[in-house]
């Protein structure tokens, strides 16, 4: 049976998980309190259940503590690690206002993803789970690329940018029970970190950047681009590997909009260079075979604005990769 991890970023009551009890009962569960040490009391759900905040972070990190961001929901990288070294086949990370959808099994519709192989070249017009080729698919190339990663979507809340949000304040997502689409190769997607599920061997990609604050307190200048940019860096790698990525089902109910005039402030500064950072990720050539190489290379040759975020940011994820090569 493959081990399931279910990554939880917070700052908050996490009585939701009650709502999780059944479908978590085979997981393992690692609690990210977004705080200097532990004060939540986390419900008795799940096979084994882990806790972090700063103060574990800083004991087990040390000087590299700083790579992993504090007041974002990017603290969840820290879970990442702790997933992979405690032996995680599958890492699935949830937001704590996201609850099951009835007679739709999370765990089980992300395992059943992460273990499809996909066409590379063609794209199935019928974007279904149940996985039905349509017409004139060719035979040969059905079963090439291996999913390695499961972009899970959402009922009632939708994920907007602020000013998207605001031209839409009454918008309800739909259950689209079988909905699941290939993102095709050589393309990118805006990846959220709200339900998702990848495999451990690609863990070393899920690096979110520096958001939020530094350990100091300090703002990094960025926020609510951490998911976003991390999915752009792990695309453009799977793609030069040949690994696929899927979106669609499983389904949770996001209940929790974000104040969206907040967001606007928040997303001010990154708006730009996100118009920006695709492009340039997108021009590197990639030589290197492996996950980890081919993210070192990346990271060395993409051309970022020349800055101290920038300059921050590709030493962080340097460190960040060392942490999956030390044996």
């Amino acid at each position: 049976m493959e081990k399931n991890f279910v990554i939880i970023p917070t700052i908050r009551n996490l009585d939701f998980l009650n709502d999780w009890k059944e479908q978590f009962k085979d997981v393992s569960i690692i609690v990210c309190e977004d705080r200097p040490k532990k004060t939540i009391t986390i419900p008795k759900v799940g096979k084994k259940t882990y806790h972090y905040s700063w103060n574990e972070i800083d004991k087990d990190l040390k000087k590299d503590s700083w790579i992993i961001p504090r007041k974002v929901s990017a603290i969840r990288n820290y879970g990442f690690l702790q997933a992979f070294k405690l032996g995680a086949d599958i890492i699935i990370t949830l937001d704590d206002d996201c609850y099951p959808v009835k007679n739709h099994n999370l765990i089980k519709l992300h395992q059943k993803n992460l273990n499809l192989k996909t066409p590379l070249n063609w794209v199935n017009t019928y974007p279904d789970s149940r996985y039905m080729y349509t017409r004139g698919m060719p035979y040969l190339n059905r079963n090439q690329a291996p999913v390695m990663l499961s972009h899970g979507l959402w009922t009632n809340v939708l994920d907007f940018d602020a000013p998207t949000h605001l031209q839409n304040l009454e918008f309800k997502a739909n259950f689209a029970e079988h909905f699941l689409q290939i993102i095709p190769s050589n393309s990118y997607y805006p990846m959220c970190s709200m339900n998702l599920a990848f495999r451990k061997e690609i863990a070393p990609l899920m690096y979110f950047p520096l958001m939020g604050e530094n350990t100091s307190g300090k703002k990094w200048g960025y926020d609510r681009f951490d998911d976003i940019w991390a999915g752009i860096f792990s695309k453009k790698i799977m793609d030069h590997l040949g690994l696929a990525v899927i979106n669609g089902a499983p389904f949770v109910e996001h209940r929790k909009a974000s104040d969206p005039f907040k967001n606007l402030i928040k997303e001010a500064e990154g708006i730009e260079i996100n118009e920006i950072i695709w492009k340039e990720v997108e021009k590197v050539k990639l030589t290197s075979n492996d996950i980890i190489g081919s993210y070192r290379e990346l990271i060395k040759k993409v051309e970022f604005p020349k800055n101290d975020y920038f300059i921050n940011l590709k030493k962080a994820t340097l460190i960040w990769l060392d942490l999956f090569s030390k044996k």
